[in-house]
């Protein structure tokens, strides 16, 4: 099958502007002719900007013949263009009559959603034939139903569908009462084409990775995009990370605080912070005591038992010290020499052992020797929001709630939310909500933290605890009042 070229991005490997053009017509016209003088407005240079102008359009048209060499290169060398992925989600069909029946591949069914104007149409079809077996009415009374997996019409992400929702029925002909999610729908998003640039980028790095050698944390991830599309959604490398054993627990994000006092009791060495630190019992720190007999003592890596919000406690087996002034650091996710973490998430699931393991594999073969490599699971956290929001009061009440819940749990999801971020803001958030058509504005927006995995709160936003972490939360996880904004 010959590659196709109609696809490409635009390198511009050569980009003269007309007026670059015009300058420089007029640089060789004047080394030709020394005494040539051009007016403007005579035919002259009317003639002369005519042709910068024809010349730039050729320029522009030799730069696009890369741009589908390389779209052919590169298909040649093994890498195909991440195409979109469709999502597909469980649901129970069940019949208006008792004798059963077949339900054909390729049944469609809606998934309708109305917001003032705009009504969102997502279809979605049975791939095999679903056969329901009839009902013996002397033992229930019901439609016989069956469950099948329903795949989407159009591919990438699109809005998560709810358990229990009532999807409208497309096909005619058929005996069919009702199509029903299932609880829970087992909903699986699609993914999304490659874009242009995402292209380019992906190509670049897969060629290079030809080679030479994966040496850096965004090779990495752009490597195993471009090579496991139909595996890994998300994937984010870090550097100096080690994976979070016991003897070096630096898979914590990194943090610095200031020590003024320490003291020793029962074995127990408990140290003030010089401000509220983010330090949670478990988290492995390492102190630095500057010029003090005190640096003996609580010098070194410790494992922390018990906090406040200006101390810290840890085991240390030495005789009792009464209150010291010092100087000194406290250090946590401290980086380590040699080790890359490796944080992969697979398609709306946790990766398997087996898959891991064929992917360490292959990554270590194209780094560079030297390397300790690990892949770990991202941690996912859950967290609640509550707060109020005034609706414009020509707008649907239902209709801006709904659409505001769907918008907080498709941006807070393990496969949309910014990889490179590591904490929720508030303020992003209240953005988000201020943006939906019917929303006046936010009165108010709390987020509260949830189970473990993040770091002690002190202000409006929640932070990570550790790296390579995503966000979850369920409708259940929103509770938002909404109030009638009225003008009068």
């Amino acid at each position: 099958m010959p590659a196709d070229f109609s696809e490409y991005v635009n390198l511009k490997i050569f980009d003269k502007e007309p007026g670059d053009i015009y300058r420089d017509a007029l640089e060789v016209a004047r080394l030709a002719l020394p005494e040539f003088s051009l007016r403007t407005g005579t035919p002259e240079d009317a003639i002369f900007q005519a042709i910068s102008y024809i010349s730039s359009l050729n320029i522009a048209a030799i730069n696009r013949i890369p741009d589908r060499l390389m779209a052919g290169i590169v298909t040649l060398l093994g890498y195909s263009r991440q195409e979109a992925v469709f999502a597909t989600v469980d649901a129970t069909v069940t019949l208006n009559t008792y004798d059963g029946g077949a339900i054909p591949a390729g049944t469609v069914f809606t998934y309708k959603s109305s917001f003032e104007d705009e009504i969102i149409e997502i279809g979605f079809q049975t791939v095999e034939q679903l056969i329901i077996d009839e009902v013996d009415l002397e033992i229930s009374q019901d439609f016989p139903s069956a469950s099948t997996t329903l795949v989407c019409l159009q591919g990438g992400v699109i809005p998560p569908l709810v358990d229990d929702f009532l999807l409208e029925i497309n096909s005619s002909g058929l005996p069919i009462q009702s199509c029903v999610t299932n609880s829970p729908n087992n909903f699986l998003n699609g993914i999304n084409a490659d874009t242009d640039e995402e292209y380019l980028s992906k190509s670049t790095t897969y060629l290079r990775s030809l080679t030479s050698a994966i040496t850096t944390s965004s090779q990495v991830d752009s490597y195993l995009l471009t090579n496991y599309p139909d595996v890994i959604s998300r994937v984010r490398t870090y550097d100096l990370t080690k994976n979070g054993l016991q003897e070096a627990k630096n898979i914590t994000v990194n943090r610095e605080i200031g020590i003024n006092k320490v003291f020793l009791t029962n074995n127990v060495a408990t140290v003030q912070t010089v401000d509220s630190h983010l330090y949670v019992v478990g988290d492995v720190v390492e102190i630095e005591v500057l010029n003090n007999s005190a640096s003996t003592t609580f010098n070194g890596t410790h494992e922390i038992i018990a906090t406040g919000d200006t101390t810290f406690s840890f085991n240390r087996t030495a005789s009792n010290t009464a209150s010291t002034t010092v100087t000194a650091s406290a250090y946590t996710g401290i980086d380590a020499t040699g080790h890359v973490a490796i944080f992969a998430y697979g398609l709306n699931d946790f990766l398997t052992s087996t898959q891991k393991s064929q992917i360490l594999n292959d990554v270590r073969g194209k780094s560079v020797a030297g390397l300790t490599l690990k892949i770990l699971d991202p941690t996912l956290v859950n967290f609640g929001i509550t707060g109020t929001v005034i609706i414009d009061e020509t707008y649907n009440n239902e209709e801006v709630q709904f659409i505001v819940e769907r918008t907080l749990i498709n941006y807070l999801n393990p496969t949309t939310f910014p990889f490179n971020t590591n904490r929720i803001r508030k303020n992003q958030l209240i953005s988000l909500i201020a943006s939906i058509p019917g929303v006046v504005y936010v009165e108010d927006l709390v987020l509260s933290r949830s189970g473990t995995g993040w770091l002690p709160q002190h202000g409006d936003d929640i932070l990570f605890l550790n790296k390579g972490t995503l966000p979850i939360i369920a409708a259940e996880d929103i509770d938002l009042t909404f109030e009638i904004w009225d003008l009068e």
